[in-house]
C-alpha cells in the first residue's frame, strides 16, 4: 500500500515511516501544504495522513482542498496532538475518516490503517459490481429530489443545493433506505469509516443540516426523523 504523510515534525515522520516499511507498506513524507499537493497532482496514494498544525497551512485546509477541489476519496487519517472533541468532530465533518491523537502506538496506527484499507476495497468492489450488474441509472429521482451520484449533486426541483462530501454521502444513503430506520452508529462506520463508540455528535450535527438544506418537511413530501437512542429515517409523507 503507498501512504502519503503529511507532517512536519521530523521524528513522527520516521517512526511512522519505519513502522510502514516493517508492514510492507511504502510511505513518502511531505512537510509543507506546498509539496503535499504538489505531489498530489502527479502521484497516487492508497491512504493519506495528515498532521493538524504545519508550516504553512492546517491538515483541515489540505483535506477541504482533497475533497472540494480534488474531489479526492482517498481515505484519510488525522494523526495529531488536538485531542479535543471539537477537533475530533472538525476533522470528520471535513471528511476525514478516522482521527488519532499522539502519541501514537505502533499496533493501533497499523490495525487503523488496515482498517481503512479493507474497507476502501470492500466499497470499491461493490461499487464496480454495481455498476457491472444493476445497470444503476445516473440520476435517481426522490420527487421533489434528485440524485446524481456521478456528478455528486443533489438538486430540489432543478435546483442544485451545495453539499459537502459528507453531508452528500449521508444523504444519499438516507434516501437510497428510505423507510428504513438507520442506526447512529451504523453511519458513523459506513460513511465516516470510523469506531462507532467514538463519543461524537457529527452524526446528527450533519442529519441536522441535510434536513435544513434539502428542506425536507411534509410539504415537500418527506420527513426525517430522529428517534431516540435508536436512529435515523427518511420517510414519505403526505404533502400538507
Amino acid at each position: 500500500m503507498r501512504i502519503g504523510l503529511l507532517e512536519d515534525d521530523l521524528s513522527q515522520i520516521e517512526l511512522i515511516s519505519l513502522w510502514a516499511d516493517e508492514a510492507g507498506d511504502q510511505l513518502q513524507s511531505y512537510t509543507t501544504g506546498k509539496s503535499f499537493r504538489e505531489a498530489m497532482n502527479r502521484e497516487n496514494f492508497d491512504l493519506l495522513v495528515l498532521d493538524w498544525h504545519l508550516p504553512d497551512t492546517t491538515g483541515i485546509e489540505e483535506l477541504d482542498w482533497l475533497r472540494d477541489e480534488q474531489a479526492s476519496s482517498t481515505p484519510v487519517i488525522f494523526i495529531t496532538s488536538r485531542d479535543s472533541e471539537e477537533s475530533v468532530v472538525e476533522a470528520l465533518d471535513h471528511g476525514a475518516d478516522d482521527y488519532m491523537v499522539k502519541p501514537v502506538r505502533k499496533s493501533v496506527t497499523l490495525a487503523r490503517i488496515k482498517a481503512l484499507q479493507r474497507r476502501n476495497k470492500i466499497r470499491g468492489i461493490t461499487e464496480s459490481q454495481q455498476s457491472g450488474v444493476d445497470d444503476k441509472p445516473e440520476v435517481e429521482t426522490f420527487d421533489p429530489f434528485e440524485v446524481n451520484e456521478s456528478e455528486r449533486r443533489i438538486s430540489v426541483n432543478g435546483e442544485s443545493i451545495r453539499l459537502t462530501n459528507k453531508e452528500f454521502e449521508l444523504a444519499v444513503y438516507l434516501f437510497q433506505n428510505a423507510g428504513c430506520l438507520v442506526s447512529r452508529d451504523h453511519l458513523l462506520e459506513y460513511i465516516w469509516g470510523t469506531r462507532a463508540d467514538l463519543n461524537t455528535r457529527t452524526v446528527d450535527t450533519h442529519v441536522s443540516r441535510i434536513r435544513s438544506k434539502l428542506g425536507i418537511n411534509p410539504a415537500v413530501g418527506w420527513q426525517l426523523s430522529s428517534i431516540y437512542q435508536r436512529g435515523y429515517r427518511l420517510f414519505r409523507v403526505a404533502k400538507e
